[in-house]
């Protein structure tokens, strides 16, 4: 944000996204829900290993990502704008996984910072969890896949050593080996995981109005 995003947009009062194409904007197929703070190679390589199952091989996928599609500098000293907060008044992000034309939301994970502690992905989960359900009740057949979480592979390492290490100590304290504690958890362990790790409530934002905001609406 800090090297690229914002000196590229500084000034304009337009996102990557507009700068780059002003003439023609298109409607997003996917919505990427991220960490931010999140290490943009990884979060790179995860939304590329999304891309490759959605759409034509990735080649036509139109994503929403904030970084590039919000104006970044607005809030800073002398710029015209608009704010971070002028646009996050209009609901962008809402309107976006709302959107008919929205094939899915990926929630991009990497091992530099966990998203389940970042208020703006569960509040992008619950809207999207929520449409989900409405399309299911219409017999929308996009249902199948419209939330997928995608783990760069570094992360997804970090994940599984998390996660053996948790389920290790469970079975020991159970006083059984790591495969038959497994047979007998329902739901699964790593649903167990991150019902015993993942904490939604506890998470925060980095600007007080974002998370009154959002609390307010969930």
């Amino acid at each position: 944000n800090d090297s690229f995003v914002r000196p590229f947009t500084r000034g304009t009062g337009c996102s990557v996204a507009l700068l780059l194409n002003p003439d023609q904007p298109l409607e997003a197929d996917a919505m990427i829900s991220h960490a931010w703070g999140a290490d943009m190679t990884q979060a790179e390589e995860a939304i590329i290993d999304f891309s490759r199952h959605a759409g034509n091989g990735g080649d036509d996928l139109v994503i929403w990502f904030c970084l590039f599609a919000l104006y970044q500098a607005g809030d800073e000293d002398d710029d015209p704008g608009p704010t971070l907060r002028e646009q996050m008044e209009q609901s962008p992000i809402e309107s976006v996984i709302r959107s008919p034309h929205l094939r899915g939301m990926c929630l991009a994970v990497t091992s530099t910072k966990e998203p389940y502690e970042r208020l703006w992905c569960v509040y992008e989960l619950v809207v999207a969890l929520d449409v989900m359900e409405e399309r299911r009740k219409e017999g929308d057949a996009r249902v199948d896949g419209f939330v997928v979480v995608e783990f760069s592979q570094e992360a997804h390492d970090d994940y599984m050593k998390r996660m053996q290490k948790w389920a290790s100590e469970k079975a020991a304290a159970a006083g059984l080996d790591l495969r038959a504690w497994g047979e007998t958890q329902s739901p699964s362990p790593e649903q167990l995981y991150y019902l015993d790790k993942v904490k939604c409530q506890d998470a925060k934002c980095g600007r007080p109005e974002d998370e009154a905001r959002i609390r307010k609406r969930v």
